[in-house]
């Protein structure tokens, strides 16, 4: 997630962005359909065949898949990044891990739209003020440099409760840095129990079901970066009440 200052309206984001091509890459946009304060953008780009199939595929199948392709002429597949930006939070959203290719998709749109967008940051007050107010259930945190280690982790069920995560929060108060915990949202077909996880330093949002991830629907995903706004002042909003 990224923040941002202004921009003007849905429409004229839109328009800005829509069909703005540059070396093999190129952007579609459009207003959303199901939210009048959301910009849906698509990033359109060519990847080599290889370096794709890697990233899904173990290296023996990989490589046989590749080599296939490739008898057949196909040397490159395109690929597409969805991204969201909503007025009201102003908040840039990228669906990827967060790597190189996220900072110059973001870069890409900084120029077309003449702005400047800053990777949020959580502190550790508002990471316990997020799974306070937001969650069912506490599972997992990641405190950094404490006793020496430069990560120290800790699992386990209703986790905020737990005798010693409560004594690391006292001794550092400012090193929980990573939370997991089950959403106190209201879900699209019912099902309830993936967690999802909130980097504070990379200010990344992941949603995953028994360490694995998965696509959410947006109206899901929508209720986690909005109290992520929230708790960091980008919004006044209240959690809606449980279903």
């Amino acid at each position: 997630m990224f923040k941002y200052q202004e921009l003007g309206s849905v429409e004229e984001i839109s328009s800005k962005l829509n069909g703005k091509k540059l070396d093999g890459k190129w952007i579609t946009s459009r207003p959303s359909k199901y939210s009048k304060n959301e910009v849906f953008i698509q990033y359109w780009q060519y990847e080599d065949v290889e370096e794709s199939v890697k990233k899904v595929f173990s290296e023996d199948d990989a490589d046989e898949i590749v080599s296939f392709l490739k008898e057949n002429g196909k040397t490159k597949v395109l690929k597409r990044t969805y991204c969201f930006i909503n007025v009201l939070t102003k908040t840039l959203e990228v669906y990827r891990g967060f790597d190189s290719k996220t900072l110059e998709i973001v870069s890409l749109l900084q120029n077309f739209l003449k702005t400047k967008f800053t990777r949020i940051s959580v502190t550790s007050k508002d990471l316990q003020k997020i799974y306070s107010d937001y969650s069912s259930e506490l599972r997992q945190a990641m405190f950094k440099n404490v006793s020496g280690l430069i990560y120290e982790i800790l699992r386990g069920n209703i986790l905020e409760k737990n005798e010693k995560y409560q004594e690391y929060l006292k001794k550092f108060p400012e090193a929980l840095r990573v939370i997991s915990f089950k959403p106190k949202i209201r879900f699209l077909n019912g099902y309830n129990k993936y967690q999802v996880t909130i980097n504070g330093d990379r200010g990344t949002v992941k949603f995953s079901d028994n360490g694995i991830f998965n696509w959410r629907p947006r109206f899901e995903i929508r209720q986690v970066t909005f109290f992520i706004a929230t708790t960091l002042g980008l919004l006044k909003w209240s959690r809606p009440k449980e279903a």
